[in-house]
């Protein structure tokens, strides 16, 4: 496993294929509060979802799955 070091307020990483700003980090708890560039909402996330490259890896919604369109 590679060890990485975690992430610092003002890094710009990506979650899937949307670039994200830290605004706080809470690393005893695994978490930092994002928000979107260009969006002033934020949230809280495991920073372990976080990368520093886009993913665009195709994947199902979770509505497809129960049946949903």
């Amino acid at each position: 496993m590679k060890v990485q070091p975690p992430p610092q307020v003002g890094d710009r990483l990506f979650l899937f294929h949307r670039e994200v700003i830290i605004t706080k980090t809470y690393l005893t708890f695994h978490l930092v509060k994002i928000r979107y560039i260009n969006d002033i909402a934020e949230f809280c996330i495991d920073y372990h979802a976080l990368s520093s490259q886009p993913d665009y890896t195709n994947s199902i919604g979770i509505n497809k799955l129960r049946g949903r369109i």
